[in-house]
């Protein structure tokens, strides 16, 4: 299968429509009261009524009360509903954000509330193209390269991070989150293209900052630690298989710790460090 073929199948396999959704799933080899996994589906039941239905080869179906907005609809199916399908065709989600730039992927992952969505939406203001947002799916197809397929067109930030990164919101998230989408000021990288750096984002430097490079055994928790919805992996995977997708991830992309404040006056500074470690500047 060709990158470009990946890309269609996320696309055809996250179709949604409306419809019945069933209350358990057959054959699950991991279930929990809002979750169930199987190797070719997944179900997931959220205390709202929202339910999704994901069978391989039939995309996904969506149930819901009335009183669930689309915007909420939006949100699953683009979050833990997209990871799972992804992770059930053989390819890899991280729970990361990058950008692009001269044919490379620069990504940032962390725990969450690190900062990776805010910091590629100030790189997007520095000439550099968004490639995903929170959800970044690989494609580990051809051994000699570790590829990023292009992920959403926009991201999700909190309002606090709207006003350091001088972004408008175009819309919000969910009604009862103070959290909004925005378009990336430099456009969007809509090709497959390779991971280079994967940044770990950490914020407990007081004054300085500091890029230190990931060694030995730290690289493989590092890329293990990275994964979107690990559990889902976990429980459809071989454990060897597992080990072998993240030694290849550790082997073959630059891991990179970035520790910085995460003071809003100092902001810029750390934005700007990471410009420069992208473009050479």
């Amino acid at each position: 299968m060709t990158f470009a073929q990946s890309m269609a199948l996320l696309a055809d396999e996250s179709m949604m429509r409306e419809g019945e959704t069933p209350e358990t799933l057959p054959n699950a080899l991991n279930e929990t009261p809002n979750y169930a996994i199987a190797r070719d589906a997944f179900l997931l039941k959220l205390p709202s009524g929202l339910h999704f239905y994901y069978r391989q080869g039939k995309g996904v179906t969506v149930s819901y009360p009335d009183d669930v907005s689309h915007l909420e609809v939006s949100l699953f199916l683009n979050g833990s509903v997209y990871g799972a399908i992804a992770w059930i065709n053989g390819l890899v989600p991280l729970h990361a954000s990058g950008v692009a730039h001269r044919g490379q992927v620069h990504a940032f992952t962390g725990h969450s509330g690190a900062g990776k969505s805010t910091l590629a939406a100030a790189l997007g203001k520095r000439d550099l193209p968004l490639l995903a947002d929170d959800v970044m799916v690989l494609d580990l197809s051809d051994p000699d390269v570790v590829m990023c397929l292009p992920g959403h067109k926009q991201l999700k930030l909190w309002r606090d991070a709207l006003e350091m990164t001088g972004y408008e919101a175009a819309g919000q998230v969910r009604e009862d989150m103070d959290k909004y989408y925005i378009a990336p000021d430099s456009g969007f990288n809509a090709e497959p293209t390779p991971l280079s750096h994967l940044y770990f984002l950490e914020d407990g430097a007081k004054e300085n900052i500091a890029f230190s490079p990931v060694t030995g055994a730290q690289r493989f928790n590092f890329v293990r630690t990275s994964f979107y919805r690990s559990q889902f992996c976990a429980a459809i995977a071989d454990s060897r298989d597992m080990f072998a997708t993240v030694a290849r991830i550790a082997q073959q992309v630059t891991i990179t710790r970035f520790d910085r404040p995460r003071r809003k006056e100092v902001f810029d500074q750390g934005v700007n460090a990471m410009a420069a470690r992208i473009t050479g500047g």
